[in-house]
């Protein structure tokens, strides 16, 4: 895969997990700065945000599972951590 093919994949993942959130999570800080970042192509800052916002607030299998892939692709170290959160063995961060 190439380079703009594997951004525009992360990408795909963060606006997945992004959409998983409540229509209030817009004006939370963290997803405010989520959207900038997102913006600016800076896909692991962006990604950092929407991880930020999970510390404090529930959110749901859906959204690990696409932390996850984007985590994935990344070439994270915590992707297995989400993998753990999406199966229901850890609900927080």
């Amino acid at each position: 895969m190439d380079l703009p093919d594997l951004w525009a994949s992360i990408e795909a993942d963060l606006a997945r997990a992004r959409s998983t959130l409540p229509d209030d999570s817009a004006n939370h800080e963290s997803i405010c700065e989520y959207q900038d970042f997102l913006n600016h192509n800076e896909l692991k800052l962006a990604w950092d945000m929407l991880e930020d916002y999970a510390k404090n607030h529930q959110v749901s299998r859906e959204f690990w599972l696409a932390l996850c892939d984007a985590a994935t692709r990344m070439q994270l170290p915590r992707a297995n951590r989400y993998k753990e959160n999406a199966r229901g063995t850890s609900d927080k961060f």
